[in-house]
């Protein structure tokens, strides 16, 4: 196994094996099309939408992108999402999130239509993969499970602990990780910020997979040999040596590398690769 396992090359072949499928739809006549839902202007959110643009548009997927200013009434991002469900030619609704504080999200997210939810936020895409059924998964969750396969990093009776346990990250990956499958069948500890023993409980890890949005959290003291270090948070912090802001993860890589087996980095691990599942959702949402 490699040590550092960057999210390039798991990227690369998801959007190889995309273009292929996108050739044969354009042939059909289908073009595969996303309509992202976007509330405000936050740099962030602009900046992985636009990510999101440039990456579709080598693959032969159209994005379009709904802004509403801070301000609109929820009434108006539900109705334009309406729209976007009715339209035929839209086959996949993104809803950028976070909302503004004035938004219900959970009321939002229940007026997309389930076959075109392609971050699986939607209840019935969250319970039927819960089911174990064929449903759109979160991009995030689905991008660690990619990475995982990509490296033959082996998950079957494996111990697995997820710090974080958010509904777009640690909950469905948890999920994902206990399903009786391949690539799957992995015994999952969840922990979270109100967890006891945490580090511990971090060190008995084979699978060490952390989403807390907490700068360098873990350190080596969470680690151990054997470790597998999954980080999937991106923290935008300053450096004073730089004198300038740059992006960490949850995990502090410098203090854990030389101790662990493998660890992803950031940037370059599971974020490169969640804008692929993302845009895999999309094409296999244009092919139904």
């Amino acid at each position: 196994m490699e040590k550092i396992l960057n999210g390039k090359p798991v990227a690369k072949e998801i959007y190889q094996e995309l273009k292929e499928k996108v050739a044969i739809l354009y042939d059909k006549g289908i073009i595969p099309r996303l309509c992202i839902f976007k509330v405000g202007s936050d740099p962030a959110s602009e900046y992985y939408v636009q990510s999101i643009q440039k990456r579709a548009k080598k693959i032969g997927v159209f994005v379009d992108v709904a802004t509403y200013e801070d301000l609109a009434p929820q009434e108006e991002l539900i109705d334009g999402i309406w729209k976007a469900n009715k339209n035929p030619k839209i086959h996949g609704i993104m809803l950028q999130l976070p909302l503004p504080d004035q938004y219900d999200q959970n009321e939002v997210v229940l007026h997309i239509d389930p076959s075109k939810d392609i971050d699986g936020l939607h209840p019935m895409n969250a319970g039927k993969l819960i089911l174990g059924q064929k449903c759109f998964v979160p991009c995030t969750p689905s991008a660690v499970m990619e990475l995982l396969h990509y490296y033959k990093i082996p998950t079957k009776g494996a111990r697995v602990v997820i710090i974080g346990r958010s509904t777009i990250v640690g909950l469905p990956l948890f999920n994902l990780l206990v399903q009786k499958k391949t690539g799957a069948n992995a015994t999952v500890t969840l922990c979270h910020s109100r967890s006891k023993n945490i580090q511990k409980i971090s060190k008995e890890a084979d699978i060490l997979i952390v989403a807390i949005g907490k700068p360098k959290f873990v350190d080596h003291t969470y680690i151990s040999s054997k470790s597998v270090v999954i980080d999937i948070g991106i923290n935008e912090i300053y450096n004073t040596d730089a004198k300038t802001n740059i992006f960490v993860g949850d995990v502090f890589y410098q203090d854990v590398f030389s101790t662990v087996q493998a660890v992803t980095p950031v940037p370059g691990g599971i974020g490169t690769i969640t804008t692929a599942s993302l845009l895999k959702n999309v094409v296999e949402a244009s092919q139904r």
